[in-house]
């Protein structure tokens, strides 16, 4: 095996996974940073990260490579932004005091199948600082009186929520999972490029 055919192999695996590590980084910085990257500034940098990835990706190929691949490297870079995004928590909390009557609004869905309606709680709230001024929960946490500790992101980049809801939920398994399938599927068109057979 000569030494491009190496370099092809080592780029087929290196593509998916060193494009998902860097838009993991990205991600986590910019929806962390406390510098307050605007959320439309992150998203276009990580739809670049990802157009570069399929470039590499395709120059990988003399005869197309996997469309299958492509499309897991797409979906496993997609994964990885949710992942970065559900890993953050907010930077801030606040002690702050409900004030007024908590507004009640529904939020119907319709046609067959759809999630069931949604109720919100709407908590006007007197907060040091002023923010957050108003909050709105799936449940009501308390009357006027009541006091609320909310955490939230300085930036404004993520709504509020209680302070006791501010937990990291991502999940690495299904972006590295897809990653590692696109990875294999694109080593294995290499394999059998100029043999006439197609990995799909």
């Amino acid at each position: 095996m000569g030494k491009g055919r190496l370099l092809a192999y080592a780029g087929a695996v290196a593509v998916p996974l060193g494009a998902g590590a860097l838009l993991h980084l990205w991600g986590s910085w910019s929806l962390r940073s406390p510098l307050g990257t605007p959320t439309a500034l992150a998203v276009l940098v990580g739809l670049v990260l990802a157009g570069l990835a399929v470039a590499a990706h395709n120059a990988l190929f003399r005869e197309g490579g996997s469309v299958l691949a492509l499309v897991l490297l797409l979906a496993g870079l997609g994964a990885v932004w949710v992942e970065a995004r559900d890993s953050r928590v907010r930077g801030a909390t606040v002690e702050c005091m409900v004030v007024g009557k908590v507004r009640v609004t529904d939020h119907p869905t319709f046609g067959e199948g759809a999630p069931v309606a949604k109720r919100l709680y709407h908590h006007a709230l007197d907060c040091p600082g002023g923010y957050p001024e108003e909050f709105s929960w799936e449940r009501k946490l308390g009357e006027a009186g009541k006091r609320l500790r909310i955490a939230y992101d300085p930036a404004r980049r993520m709504d509020p929520v209680p302070a006791d809801e501010n937990v990291a939920r991502g999940a690495l398994f299904v972006p590295v999972g897809l990653l590692l399938l696109a990875a294999g599927l694109s080593a294995a068109a290499l394999a059998v490029e100029g043999t006439g057979e197609r990995v799909w």
